[in-house]
This record gives structure tokens, C-alpha cells and sequence, in this order.
């Protein structure tokens, strides 16, 4: 395996935590695991019954894991206990597993406007998003790995048919004005918004990382918006 390895359940102060950080960015790193027994050598995948008990949880097994820096011979770095169904993955499988799967974790725009009886022709109608402006999310787990995502938003509104604006702010409730959309002639519009995410992830305490491919879009919409001509009202005088 190339540069960038996790191994699952590996805390970030332990020997190998601190090997899989500092070789994080090594692109010539290579890392390889053998079942610790005595007889093998790096490249050997010999079972022993010291592999299989020493862990003390049925079903899992004791590796040695091997760094190796070229030209460098292999390098004992420390011992992991992986279940079955356990192995170690690249920084970069890990985040194109995030990146499937941290939709589900982003939080849904509810655009609103102001007025809520609809925007007033030649007046700014104000708009909000609904949502944060960055999130850190709840634990979840990948590959067998502790994620946490942070991301941060920004925002492309289309208050009409050729009129799109971005903005790095959700806008918010009157007197906020951050977001906000002049109309020019009355009639319904129907209005969308799409919030881009930027996003980084952490694996098991190490990285930030950033979520591979493009910015993670969402988009809500159409917002049925009324404009009306703001009517002339007859004061005595």
C-alpha cells in the first residue's frame, strides 16, 4: 500500500498513529502488514497461533506493520490487532467513501423570503437560506474508521429567469439585507437555491483531509415568490 494509510481503531498518540501522520504526504512510502510470528519476514503471510491469540478478542489478529521508504529497507513501525473484516485503507479510499456518503450529512436548505406576503416592485426582497454556514458533523463510521466532516457553504440563488447571484452568506430575518433581490416588474418568480459544500474529514483523529471531487451541491427549489406593485395610498391632508 502507497502513502496516506489508516489503520482501524489506531489512536493518534500510539507509535503507529504517529508513523501514519508523519508519513501522511510521503509518496514514495510503502506500507505492508504480516501476521507477527516469529518466523515471518515482511513479505511473508505465514499464520501462527500467536497471530491469532494474542489480541484478546475472538476473531482478530495480530500484524506487524512494516514502513519502508525507498531506498530504505522495511522498517518494523509497530503491532495492529484487525478484526476479519478489518484492513488497512489510503487516505484517499477513505474519502472517496466519505465523499458517497456525507450527502446524507449535510444539512437542507428552507429558503424563505421577506415579506412573507411577497416582494414589493423597485424594493430589495429579502431572502435566507435556512441553513448554517458551516456544520461539523457527528461521528460516523467508514471502512471501519471514526470520521468526523466540516464543511462550509456557499450559496448561488436564482431569483428569477437570468438573474443567478452567489453569496457567502445564508442571509437571515429583516433587518439582515445579505442576501437580498430588487424586483422590477410584478408577476410570480419562481426562485432556487443551490448550496455548494466545501468539505475536509478526519480519520480517527488524523488530517484534516479534503473530501475528494468537486464541491458537494444541493439545490432546493422553486420558491413560488409573488411581486406586487407596491400601492399608492391617499393621506388627508
Amino acid at each position: 500500500m502507497t502513502s496516506g494509510v489508516q489503520f482501524p481503531g489506531v489512536g493518534a498518540d500510539s507509535a503507529l498513529g504517529r508513523a501514519t501522520a508523519a508519513n501522511a504526504d510521503c509518496p514514495s512510502c510503502r506500507w505492508l502488514i504480516s501476521p507477527a510470528c516469529v518466523m515471518n519476514s515482511p513479505t511473508e503471510d505465514a499464520m501462527c497461533a500467536d497471530a491469532a491469540n494474542s489480541c484478546g478478542v475472538p476473531g482478530q489478529i495480530r500484524y506487524r506493520v512494516y514502513l519502508r521508504v525507498p531506498p530504505a529497507p522495511w522498517q518494523l513501525v509497530d503491532t495492529v490487532c484487525l478484526g476479519r473484516d478489518q484492513r488497512p485503507a489510503s487516505v484517499a479510499d477513505v474519502g472517496q467513501a466519505v465523499r458517497e456518503v456525507v450527502v446524507n450529512y449535510l444539512p437542507d436548505a428552507a429558503p424563505s423570503f421577506q415579506p412573507a406576503q411577497g416582494g414589493l416592485v423597485n424594493l430589495p426582497t429579502i431572502f435566507a437560506a435556512g441553513e448554517p454556514g458551516s456544520i461539523r458533523t457527528e461521528s460516523f463510521d467508514v471502512l471501519g474508521f471514526e470520521v468526523f466532516v466540516t464543511a462550509t457553504a456557499r450559496w448561488e440563488w436564482t431569483f428569477e429567469r437570468g438573474a443567478t447571484e452567489a453569496f457567502t452568506e445564508p442571509g437571515g430575518a429583516y433587518p439582515d439585507r445579505s442576501v437580498s433581490y430588487t424586483y422590477r416588474r410584478a408577476g410570480t418568480r419562481n426562485v432556487t437555491v443551490t448550496t455548494y459544500w466545501k468539505a475536509s474529514f478526519t480519520v480517527d483523529g488524523d488530517g484534516p483531509y479534503a473530501v475528494p471531487g468537486a464541491e458537494i451541491s444541493k439545490t432546493v427549489g422553486p420558491l413560488d415568490v409573488p411581486v406586487r406593485q407596491a400601492g399608492a395610498q391617499l393621506v388627508a391632508g
